[in-house]
């Protein structure tokens, strides 16, 4: 099987009209459907200021640890770790919404301690939809792209922020309530949950 990069590089190499076979080899090849979770370490960038990177490396090992276990029992897989934030997918929506609950469950109150006796948290974005999944190395898509700004930009601490569509696709569980953001310019309906 050709590599993702060969594929976009014989995509950006090609005559206009050999595209469309090429893209649709891409969609082939790599093309699911799957709800994207992205979680963001929260109060980080500070809390590294105040002492130093090495703590703070071994804090974001923990949290990858935290959250490896609920997305892998709620039958999700991590795609990659980025910095502090875990990107996984799962097969169905109410999947992804179970394993975010674990891990803001697993984080309410204390979260995970600073070397400085201080803590840090996790906000997560979730959506659902076609993405191009190169599996434990990236994917990409506008569902990646929608639970990227949720969970990175809009959520807060302890925040769970979940599109519309993937809210509806998880069976509409009770506990979430509806909010608007604008997110790369569009209005868009998210639903929200908070745990202290």
């Amino acid at each position: 099987m050709k590599t993702f990069d060969h594929l976009l590089d014989t995509l950006n190499a090609a005559a206009p009209a050999e595209r469309p076979a090429i893209e649709a080899l891409i969609r082939k090849t790599f093309q699911v459907t799957r709800t994207a979770l992205v979680l963001d370490m929260t109060d980080f960038s500070i809390s590294v200021r105040r002492t130093g990177i090495l703590p703070h490396l071994a804090l974001i090992r923990r949290m990858q640890v935290l959250a490896r276990a609920p997305i892998v029992d709620a039958g999700g897989e991590i795609v990659k770790h980025d910095a502090d934030n875990v990107f996984a997918v799962f097969p169905e929506a109410a999947q992804a919404l179970a394993a975010a609950e674990a891990i803001q469950r697993q984080l309410a109150g204390q979260g995970l301690e600073t070397a400085d006796g201080r803590s840090v948290g996790a906000s997560i974005g979730i959506d659902v939809g076609d993405i191009l999944l190169i599996r434990e190395t990236d994917f990409f898509g506008d569902a990646v792209n929608i639970a990227s700004r949720l969970g990175e930009d809009l959520a807060a601490r302890g925040e769970i922020l979940v599109s519309e569509r993937a809210w509806v696709a998880a069976g509409k569980p009770p506990g979430y309530e509806a909010t608007e953001y604008v997110v790369s310019g569009m209005p868009i309906t998210v639903l929200r949950r908070g745990f202290p």
